[in-house]
């Protein structure tokens, strides 16, 4: 009996395992690219990376068009693509062929005449008479008195600007040379200076002597309680009896440049 040995602290590696040996009749599995020898269930090979298990079926359809598709599988794609783009210009061509035999039918004038209308031209021959003229029959001629319609025409007449002038109502001149506002006249003035009635005319009347003597022209003084135009309350002095307010402004810088800086063209009306 052999004395019992303990097993020693370092075991050798278990061996490698390996895959069920071929049966006896089976053929050795070798790589179709490099003819390396692979088991039966390798997926890849293990020289030159084939895939040895063939993919499902819906992977295999994923793959059909890639770098190593056949040629006749592009020839086909591209045959069907030029048909398509043949298709497309036909339709083009045709479309455009409609548009324009739809404008072309579209352009062509067409002229309805009635039957029972008949066109008459009519010719003056004399004073009093008119011949007409039947142009649907030219051997038809009807000569006599007929009622003339003269039809309304636009005429363009020639219109005459007339320019404002200065008002002629008479007006009553004072002692002093001034005046006194046209009685029933209503128009534009240019207004000097005003002072309230409170304070007595004699101011008023002084600055219708410095109008004056500076040479403006139709110099007064008013009330201005007596004209619904006015601020009521005032004596004022103007210069001017003029028809519109144009006229009125034409003459502020004269009056402004007598002595008389803020005068203002107002509307004098009763």
């Amino acid at each position: 009996m052999e004395p019992y040995e303990p097993p020693s602290r370092e075991s050798p590696p278990p061996p490698p395992e390996q895959g069920p040996a071929p049966g006896p009749g089976e053929p050795e599995l070798r790589c179709p690219r490099c003819g390396a020898p692979h088991e039966r269930d390798q997926e890849y090979c293990l020289e030159c990376g084939l895939r040895l298990v063939p993919l499902p079926a819906f992977y295999r359809r994923l793959e059909v068009w890639s770098r190593d598709s056949p040629v006749w599988l592009w020839a086909a794609l591209l045959a069907l693509l030029a048909v398509a783009l043949v298709a497309g210009a036909i339709v083009a061509a045709a479309a455009a062929g409609d548009d324009d035999e739809e404008g072309s039918r579209a352009s062509v004038p067409v002229v309805t005449t009635s039957p029972s209308t008949t066109d008459t031209v009519g010719v003056i021959t004399d004073p009093g008479t008119i011949t007409l003229e039947d142009t649907t029959n030219p051997l038809t001629t009807t000569t006599g008195p007929f009622t003339t319609t003269l039809l309304p025409t636009t005429s363009t007449l020639e219109t005459t600007t007339t320019l404002p002038t200065t008002t002629t109502s008479p007006t009553t001149t004072t002692s002093s040379g001034t005046i006194s506002w046209p009685a029933g006249t209503d128009g534009w003035t240019v207004i000097l200076k005003s002072v309230p009635t409170s304070d007595g005319r004699s101011e008023a009347d002084a600055a219708a002597q410095d109008a004056l003597d500076a040479g403006l022209p139709e110099v007064g003084v008013l009330d201005s309680s007596n004209y619904s135009s006015l601020n009521p309350g005032y004596y004022a002095t103007f210069t001017g009896v003029y028809n519109t307010s144009n006229e009125a402004v034409n003459a502020l810088p004269r009056a402004r440049n007598s002595g008389f800086p803020l005068a203002y063209a107002r509307e004098v009306a009763d």
